[in-house]
This record gives structure tokens, sequence and C-alpha cells, in this order.
């Protein structure tokens, strides 16, 4: 719709984490050299947190786009499943044979499929997108297969992305022995008022836009301020800002379009919450989002309330799934024990029926009466 009219190949505020448009900010930056390292010197766990919308997708799938190493990767990104779906789930996506039933079996596979990797100087590279939706019980499968390693290197490395929830997770207890696993953790924040800038004008480049400076200061100051620096937000943003100055014709980007783009979308009930560390906090037009530079005490106990109700929800998740599992253990034992009826009133009926054969058959009580043609025939022992 706009591209022509301003001058771009393509839309350049797309949602998509597409990497050729990764802009490597100073916490990007960061983020990205950990990640790097991890690769490199084969760390067996790293761990990556951000806001929703802070660009951490765009981020691993940069990192994959500029290593040059033989890796094989397999993306996990539905993490509400079962833990005991979740080793066949991995293997599903190394393209391995799982017609394997028992976790055994498959854990047996799949080792030998490292193995063979290994041999092959191949590097085994496991990402787990939305991490923060794992279950304890999955944390702990993956945790075990972590413990497949060579002599003196790991035989997979995995990196877990997930939003702030999921530092609390690994502060719990029972996952302790998880957390002394993870040799790299960083967090992902949002931009800072120049980055917000500069990060509009890379995008409006990468689009080979005819002015890159399209958003006028004024106009950016606003859009930082109600994006709170968070790539997605600024891209929404900025595309809408786009079609409405398409529309009228506008060559610049004022703050007052910015503004009108606000409005309506609070009008319709977006951006009328600022989301933090997982929960939802009002925003007064014009004002920062409450809560947002809370730090100290306070921000400490409430980091400590969220990892206590993390843990009991986590708690509670586990007792459903238990309730679930035995549920259905139930259900396959009335199962087989209906097969186990069925299969002995056949036989039954088949032995009364030769029986009933046998009895008027003058020719088979002559020849040793009806025990007799039993004991032949091996359906009645001695």
């Amino acid at each position: 719709m706009y591209e022509t009219f301003y001058g771009m190949k393509e839309k350049t505020f797309n949602l998509s984490p597409d990497p050729e448009y990764f802009y490597m900010s100073r916490g990007h930056e960061r983020v990205y050299t950990h990640l790097e390292y991890a690769i490199s010197e084969n760390k067996g766990f790293a761990v990556v947190t951000g806001e929703i919308g802070s660009g951490k997708t765009t981020l691993i799938n940069y990192l994959l786009y500029k290593t040059r190493l033989d890796i094989q990767i397999g993306l996990i990104n539905n993490t509400n499943i079962p833990a005991s779906q979740f080793l066949r789930a991995v293997c599903s996506e190394f393209e391995l044979d799982i017609d394997a039933e028992n976790k055994v079996d498959l854990m047996e596979i799949f080792q030998n499929f490292l193995l063979q990797q290994y041999a092959e100087n191949n590097r085994v590279l496991l990402i787990i997108d939305e991490a923060q939706n794992l279950s304890p019980k999955i944390m702990e499968e993956i945790r075990m297969i972590s413990n497949l390693e060579a002599e003196k290197s790991h035989l997979i490395q995995m990196i877990l992305v997930g939003q702030p929830e999921l530092k609390f997770k690994l502060q719990r207890m029972d996952l302790k022995q998880f957390a002394q696993r993870v040799s790299v953790y960083c967090h992902l924040d949002g931009l800072n008022r120049d980055e917000v800038g500069n990060y509009i004008r890379y995008r409006l480049g990468i689009g080979q836009a005819q002015n890159v400076d399209l958003f006028e200061e004024d106009a950016i100051d606003l859009i930082y301020s109600h994006s709170n620096g968070i790539p997605r937000i600024i891209n929404i943003i900025c595309d809408t800002a786009l079609v409405y100055g398409y529309a009228d014709g506008l060559q610049l980007i004022t703050r007052s379009v910015i503004e009108e783009v606000i409005n309506e979308r609070e009008q319709s009930g977006i951006f009328k919450e600022f989301e933090k560390d997982g929960l939802l906090l009002p925003v007064e037009k014009g004002k920062k989002p409450v809560g947002a530079e809370a730090s100290g005490p306070e921000l400490q106990k409430f980091e400590a309330r969220i990892a206590r109700l993390e843990e009991d929800l986590g708690r509670l998740t586990e007792e459903m799934n238990d309730l679930k599992n035995l549920k259905d253990e139930r259900d396959h034992i009335i199962f087989d024990l209906f097969k186990m009826l069925e299969n002995s009133l056949k036989k039954r009926m088949q032995l009364l029926a030769l029986v009933g054969k046998l009895s008027g058959s003058k020719e088979d009580r002559g020849s040793g009466g009806i025990e007799e043609q039993l004991q032949k025939l091996s359906l009645v022992k001695e």
C-alpha cells in the first residue's frame, strides 16, 4: 500500500523475525556475544529471557544465520505438551525414527544419534522457545538429556528462550540441579531513546526507503514513551503510522500522526496496559508505566511473591498431570481385563462346543471317551 509512495522495496516494519532486519542494539549485542561464546565453546546450557516482543526470536535467527559451524538444529516451540511426549518431540525435530513406545528406547535412539553426530564432528543444538511454559517435569527431562555427554565435551547444547517468568522458575528449589547447569544467562531489555530512533532509521534503510528520516524526532519521542523500547510495539506503531501518512499524503510522519495512531488503538483497547515481568500495569497517557522503575526491597518482595506463586502453580500442574496419568493407567488396566475376559469366554465357548461334539459321537466314545480325546487335543492336562 504505502511502499511505493515512500519509495520502499517492501514493508519495513513487519512483525516476522527476519534476520535481515535485525538491529544490533547494545543489549542485543551483549546477548549475542554471550550466545556466540556459548556455542563456540560448546557450553551445555544457555538461557535468554526478555519481555514479550523484545526481539529474542529474531536474535536467535540472526545468530543461526551468522553461525558457520556444522550444526544440527532442532526447535521446540510448543512447550505445552505432556512430559511423557517431550523426548518424542525432540526426536521428531531431528527427524529420527520414533516407532519406539517407551522412554528408554527413545533415549537410546537419541543417544545413538548424538554419538553419530559427534563422531562426524557435527554439533547438535536444541532451541526451546517459550520456555517459561515448561513444566518442572519437562525441565527434569531436559536435564536428563543434558547428561548425555562424551568424555570431554557435551553431545548436545541447549538454548532456552523465554519471558522473565523463566528466571523465577529457575529459582525454584526443585529445579536447583537444573539451574546449576546453566553456564550462560542473559536478559534482553527494551531499546533506549537513541536506539529507538536508530532502529527506525535502520529498518527504513534496509527497506530502501527514499528518506530514512521519515519520522520526525518528536514523533520518535512519543513512539519510545509508548513502546518502552519494545521492538514489536515500535513496528506496530510505525507500520500503522505509515498507513495514516500515505492516506493523508504526508511526506513526513509527525507527532500528531503518532498521537492519532495511539489514541485510536487505545480506544480499541490496545496499549491501555503495559506488560512488565508478566504483570499488566495501568498506563496513564504521558506517564511512564507504574512500577516500571521499581527497585530495591519492594521489587525483591515482588519477585519473591511471583516465584512463590509460580512454584504453587507448578505444583498444582504436576498434581493434575499425576491424576490424569493415574486415570489413563486405570483405563488401560480395565481395557486389559476386558480383553482377558473376552479371550477366556471365547476359549470356554470353544471348549463347550468341542465337548458337545465329542459327546454326540459314538466313534469318539468308543475310542476312549471324552476326557481322553480332550487330553489328546491338549485342552485338559492330566
